[in-house]
């Protein structure tokens, strides 16, 4: 007995990509591979860059007052850091091309490698507008000295 072509059968439909030929899915990998990447560079990122960040900001506040760390821009840099590679990860894993999702992996790594670099900037910020607050009251010393 012949099989009608309307007929549907187990077996997945035969498509062509470009002049190839492949079995169709229903999901594809690729995002799957680009996100899982993306993820662990950006817990690589929180351990080994936010880690060591952490404790130069944290020896730097604990040289007193000479250097005032602002502790709420740096939570909030790395929080809104991580937060933003958390949503594009979301986002590359629920689309459907394999490289829009390598491109947000790429995008939440840089967004976390930010978010842990921030803290070590605001310090760095504080520390130089600290300095130029040092100046006038050295110049005042050496003024009243001489």
């Amino acid at each position: 007995m012949h099989r009608s072509r309307s007929t549907s059968s187990s077996r997945p439909r035969l498509i062509g990509v470009r002049g190839s030929r492949h079995w169709s899915s229903r999901s594809s990998s690729g995002p799957l591979v680009a996100v899982a990447v993306g993820a662990a560079l950006v817990v690589l990122t929180a351990f080994f860059v936010l880690l060591p960040v952490l404790g130069l900001v944290g020896a730097a506040a604990g040289t007193g007052p000479v250097v005032d760390v602002p502790v709420i821009s740096s939570t909030v840099g790395v929080l809104l850091g991580l937060a933003l590679a958390l949503v594009l990860l979301v986002v590359g894993w629920r689309s459907r091309r394999t490289a829009i999702a390598w491109v947000l992996a790429v995008l939440a790594w840089l967004a976390s490698l930010a978010g842990c670099l921030w803290p070590l900037v605001a310090t760095g910020f504080a520390a130089a507008d600290r300095a130029r607050d040092v100046w006038p009251t050295v110049l005042e010393i050496v003024r009243s000295v001489s």
